[in-house]
């Protein structure tokens, strides 16, 4: 659990205050976090631990893909008391869906690659603007490239990333057997990995390159190829390019190219004050500098239902 992770890296849980500079005093409550798990760095490193020192609230936070998390709330087989998610679909498999949701932040797609990779030096080429953007799909496409990504029936960044190839595949005039070249089938099990592993195989060495968020590569300093904005799924201004692309997922149905943000909700039957007063310290003051330290761009909020269903100090916080 993340926050005993944080407790020991600190000296212990009765010493934890004490010995990252506060008073020793015992938490008073808890608050559960679920979060999709691109946003592990800025909330089990950065949100979560400064909240709990501020307040003496124990974080508790668990990451995996939207959709599988939205899934496990709505079976009451975890519990959580704020929901973080990329894009606002997985608010839907909630359940009883909530009647509001907030959106504030986007992170660009990047293919993140390992140093240790015979491919890197190509990798690095394109990287770096010395090969076009096009390589990059034929180097992914090379016999022995070993890719990683997340499963698009868990998660909106698998999708994305899909449909990202199948969008350069389409503007940039590629073969058409690129993307399934690249990616074979949307399940398959040489490729899809773990929202929460499949960096970390790429810092291993274990695969070639994989799907990521910027943040995600910033915080594992890991090298990356940056995608130009028709390809990143980021911005909403981009909209119309992404929904060029369309995909029919095992158990999800049909998806279209849609821009992603991060999206948050207080889900039904959570503990509302403190999920609430979580959310709110998580998007403003010192807690919004480091998603944007990471890589976050801060947009205008939207809300999805009615504003007036949004908490004062939730509105308050993204409007500040």
């Amino acid at each position: 659990m993340v926050g005993k992770r944080w407790w020991a890296a600190c000296g212990g849980a009765l010493l934890m205050l004490a010995a990252c500079g506060g008073p020793a005093a015992a938490p008073t409550a808890s608050v559960s976090v679920a979060y999709a798990g691109s946003l592990g760095p800025v909330m089990d490193l950065s949100v979560g631990p400064a909240f709990q020192r501020a307040t003496r609230i124990t974080y508790h936070g668990r990451g995996a893909g939207s959709f599988g998390l939205a899934r496990e709330i709505a079976a009451h087989a975890i519990a959580a008391d704020v929901f973080y998610s990329i894009g606002t679909k997985p608010i839907d498999d909630l359940g009883a869906r909530p009647t509001w949701a907030a959106c504030f932040a986007s992170a660009p797609l990047v293919v993140v690659y390992s140093p240790k990779s015979r491919f890197a030096p190509a990798l690095a080429a394109i990287a770096q603007g010395r090969q076009p953007i096009q390589s990059l799909f034929s180097v992914m496409a090379q016999p022995g490239f070993k890719l990683g990504r997340t499963n698009p029936a868990t998660d909106p960044q698998g999708q994305a990333f899909y449909l990202m190839v199948m969008l350069a595949q389409k503007l940039y005039h590629l073969p058409a057997s690129t993307a399934a070249t690249v990616l074979g089938a949307p399940d398959n099990p040489r490729q899809v990995l773990s929202e929460t592993s499949v960096v970390t195989q790429v810092q291993a060495g274990t695969i070639d390159a994989a799907s990521a968020f910027l943040p995600e590569a910033k915080s594992r300093h890991l090298p990356y190829v940056t995608l130009p904005p028709a390809l990143d799924f980021a911005n909403p201004a981009d909209q119309a390019l992404y929904g060029q692309v369309h995909k029919t997922f095992p158990t999800v149905g049909r998806v279209t190219g849609h821009a992603l943000r991060v999206c948050a909700t207080i889900p039904p039957g959570a503990h509302t004050k403190v999920g609430t007063r979580f959310l709110a310290y998580s998007l403003a003051g010192p807690a919004r500098a480091y998603w944007t330290r990471l890589g976050y761009e801060w947009g205008p909020p939207a809300y999805v239902g009615p504003a007036s269903a949004v908490p004062a100090s939730v509105k308050r916080a993204l409007s500040s």
